[in-house]
């Protein structure tokens, strides 16, 4: 008998006006929540009695989306019960900003999460209207971050099938239900989605997202400045680790100096946006690297909440260099020139987006002009003034000397 695997569901329900149209008992707007409540019972039912556990989102489209429940609400067969008897027919299908609210919903979870399998459920007649949002650009985005996007589509069937396309773009499953029994068919199927067949992509609950995708949704660590300025969490976390004597010391090492750099924490040290853990960021890069062996070091899950993180590129180059040269021993190195030229960000593309200073552990600004080392394997990038305020100009990842040449006019 094969397993249950755990996912999180965003319920997506079009209550526009067109779904107040009588073509099922006793409108499509009622006969779509129907579904929804067949859908989250049966679904509850099969986890009961064979284990597994499905957390439930819920998303309504009435002009402007908006939220019902989160995926941390908890919410179970009565809160939605409840929730659906208050929804009423009105406004405008808004079909992509309702599923970018779903995708943004499961984003965090994977963040925070990462082992529930990330499912989207859409209920409409598809007859929707684009603001500024295309519903096909977020069935791409939804594609990349291996989230499905099941629909049941209510209604009429025109040559242009929106909601068919989306599932197809999202190796979701597609429906048509034409009378409220179909509907209620299609829900009970759905419910049992969840079964581990063998040889599935999600085999054991493994979500395998492409390592670029998880660097453009993980979080940076952040400076204490930086925490200070953030949410009243962030703030309420941080104080409380400074009610305790470890606040300035790394949660991987123990200690307050860096163990490349040397530096104290408070110029080394990054918190956890999430649960404000300590850490040096070239611990951080060393664990992430123990933990994924595979990937290159700049994303990882936080040792205390698991919270899905991101390094610039040039802390794991620090990293490996520091690695080199402690193997090699204390043989001296032939210190080699090379010749640098200003460079726009924007030219550099995700080298500098996901790169931050050697000198200070900025980020660049898109339309900023920088300086890259020419060192073919030092990917170090500096901000012009703090690139001037290096001894001899050295770069303070490979150690090689960089002549600074002016862009020709």
């Amino acid at each position: 008998m094969p397993d249950m695997v755990s996912e999180a569901v965003v319920i997506i329900l079009d209550a526009s006006r067109s779904m107040y149209r009588s073509d099922y008992s006793p409108n499509r707007l009622e006969a779509s929540k129907q579904g929804i409540l067949n859908f989250i019972s049966s679904r509850i039912e099969n986890e009961d009695a064979m284990g597994g556990t499905t957390a439930f989102a819920f998303v309504v489209i009435k002009d402007n989306p908006k939220m019902i429940f989160d995926l941390n609400d908890g919410a179970r067969f009565n809160e939605f019960l409840k929730a659906l008897n208050e929804i009423k027919c009105g406004g405008i299908n808004t079909l992509g900003e309702g599923l970018g609210m779903a995708i943004k919903i499961l984003i965090e979870d994977i963040r925070t999460n990462g082992a529930r399998v990330p499912r989207i459920l859409l209920f409409s007649d598809g007859k929707f209207k684009t603001r500024q949002i295309d519903p096909m650009k977020m069935a791409k985005l939804a594609q990349q971050l291996t989230i499905h996007i099941d629909t049941v589509r209510v209604g009429d069937v025109e040559p242009f099938n929106i909601m068919k396309r989306i599932s197809e773009n999202t190796d979701g499953k597609f429906f048509y239900a034409n009378n409220i029994q179909g509907i209620l068919t299609t829900t009970l199927d759905l419910a049992q989605s969840n079964f581990e067949a063998p040889g599935s992509s999600y085999q054991k609950g493994k979500i395998l997202i492409p390592n670029m995708v998880l660097k453009k949704i993980a979080k940076p660590l952040l400076t204490e400045a930086e925490m200070n300025k953030g949410s009243n969490d962030q703030k309420e976390v941080l104080a409380r680790l400074r009610g305790t004597k470890q606040y300035d010391k790394c949660s991987i090492c123990f200690q307050s100096n860096d163990p490349i750099s040397r530096t104290g924490f408070r110029i080394s040290g990054r918190f956890c946006p999430n649960c404000a853990m300590p850490m040096h960021m070239s611990c951080a890069s060393m664990w992430a690297k123990s933990q994924d062996k595979s990937g290159d070091g700049t994303v990882f899950r936080c040792v205390h909440c698991l919270y899905l993180l991101k390094l610039p590129a040039s802390v794991q180059t620090a990293v490996r260099m520091h690695t080199e040269v402690k193997r090699k021993g204390t043989k001296r190195r032939e210190i080699q020139t090379f010749n640098v030229t200003p460079i726009s960000v924007q030219r550099l593309g995700d080298v500098a987006l996901y790169s931050a200073c050697p000198v200070c552990n900025g980020i660049f600004e898109e339309d900023e002009t920088v300086i890259k080392c020419g060192n073919p394997s030092c990917k170090a990038i500096y901000h012009l003034n703090h690139f001037d305020q290096l001894p001899n100009h050295t770069c303070k990842l490979c150690g090689n000397k960089l002549v600074k040449l002016f862009p020709a006019e």
